[in-house]
């Protein structure tokens, strides 16, 4: 933080610098050039050391399925009764963007860097003779089709919770107050710290995420919650949600990290937050599978680990609660986690506890007419 500070002083004070100057022809010295210079190379070092963890750790902006959900909510509840007006400012005020910590706050408030003028002058540009390549031909097995699914009874809205319908990507989503029905409660019990190495597990059925270790006094021990599966697929382990691309849960099997050497927590663009990326080594549970659908399992991919916001859903991730995915993600960053197994069932029925489900809402339909 010190570094930064003195990082974040230095630009400032450049920028100051070069207000002052602007209306000069030439700069008073030679030694205000050293000086703005000085605070120019300061900037460039600061950011290209923690420039990627500003990134990482700052979210100023809603993700794209966020973006989809707010405009679905705003059509539902007009289609609810409300007026148009009334049905944007809550959507807006029940989707926004996670809350982001001091250190990042006082990042979005610093005033923007005008971008350096770029000469007229460009070297040519050498073009490179074009090989057209041909792809080889893949076969490529027709999609499952889950249209018929139903959620299962455990993820649908409690009985007395208002909620609206949306429509998201052909599928239907129930949210109550912006927030998707019964998601888990944001538990996380920490991994004893005598336990250095050990594989994640994951249970599709009721998302918990828990240890797999030779010690059987952990073995089994629940970590945390998470979401697995959108929609009509939320946690639900039918061969045809598993064989669905971006709707149905994880597969079962084993799952290695990117890599024990480089940065196993990156930044994902498309998710526009930090995810670890997981990838699919072993396959389990074939025989429950026809050629089709494990043909389709085998060809999923874009699998991770991340926080799920408000709205969201997952992608056939593990979408995490604030809580629960820093602290997984401080488990995966030291190394202790060494890869991730993933069950249909409940290994260990004798240790496992009931998801912590957040059945109660506030949310009203009577507010949409006020």
């Amino acid at each position: 933080m010190d570094r930064m500070k003195a990082a974040l002083l230095a630009a400032l004070t450049c920028l100051v610098l070069m207000s002052n100057y602007s209306h000069a022809q030439q700069p008073a010295n030679a030694d205000a050039k050293a000086v703005a210079g000085a605070a120019a190379g300061q900037i460039a070092d600061f950011f290209s050391e923690v420039g990627d963890q500003i990134y990482e750790d700052c979210i100023f902006e809603l993700s794209q399925e966020q973006i989809e959900v707010q405009q679905a909510l705003i059509l539902a509840y007009i289609k609810a009764g409300a007026e148009s007006s009334v049905a944007r400012r809550l959507a807006v005020k029940q989707i926004q963007p996670p809350k982001v910590s001091a250190k990042c706050e006082q990042i979005r408030h610093l005033p923007k860097v005008i971008a350096p003028v770029v000469p007229d002058f460009q070297p040519p540009v050498i073009q490179k003779p074009t090989v057209a390549v041909v792809p080889p031909s893949k076969t490529v097995p027709p999609p499952v089709v889950v249209a018929n699914k139903k959620t299962l009874p455990q993820w649908d809205c409690a009985p007395g919770v208002d909620y609206v319908t949306i429509q998201l990507n052909g599928y239907p989503r129930k949210l109550t107050g912006g927030e998707i029905c019964n998601p888990f409660d944001d538990v996380v019990h920490e991994v004893p710290p005598n336990v250095q190495r050990f594989r994640l597990g994951y249970t599709i059925r009721t998302g918990r995420l828990f240890i797999i270790s030779d010690d059987p006094g952990v073995r089994g021990q629940t970590i945390t919650w998470a979401i697995s599966g959108r929609d009509v697929c939320r946690n639900n382990p039918d061969p045809d949600c598993l064989a669905t691309r971006a709707v149905g849960p994880l597969p079962p099997g084993e799952y290695s990290f990117g890599s024990d050497k480089g940065p196993r927590i990156t930044w994902g663009p498309k998710t526009k937050r930090n995810v670890a990326g997981i990838y699919l080594t072993k396959l389990w549970n074939r025989d429950k599978f026809s050629p089709q659908q494990t043909a389709q399992i085998l060809a999923r991919g874009n699998i991770a680990i991340h926080e799920r916001l408000k709205g969201e859903m997952s992608e056939a991730c593990l979408g995490l609660e604030p809580k629960g995915w820093a602290y997984v993600a401080s488990l995966i960053k030291e190394m202790r986690a060494t890869g991730v197994s993933v069950y249909i069932d409940e290994p260990y029925p004798q240790v496992a506890e009931n998801p912590p489900i957040v059945v109660a809402s506030s949310f009203s339909l009577t507010s949409l007419f006020k």
